[in-house]
């Protein structure tokens, strides 16, 4: 009887915790979603930079900085 009653609380511990990783990684995603909406690359325009290079030249910036 016991170790039904240990199953069924860890069985709910567990969906519990699978419930709030599921609920972490839709915001994660749908934050990213927005994003990408947000910064497409439109032809021909020199507007839009790519994350890498985005973060490259975020890089180059901290690194002056500290010249």
């Amino acid at each position: 009887m016991k170790k039904l009653a240990l199953l069924f609380v860890g069985l709910g511990a567990l969906s519990c915790t699978n419930a709030k990783l599921v609920d972490y990684n839709t915001t994660r995603l749908n934050h990213i979603e927005d994003y990408l909406k947000e910064n497409k690359p439109n032809p021909g325009s020199q507007k839009y930079r790519s994350l890498e290079r985005e973060a490259e030249t975020w890089l180059d910036e901290q690194q002056q900085q500290q010249q």
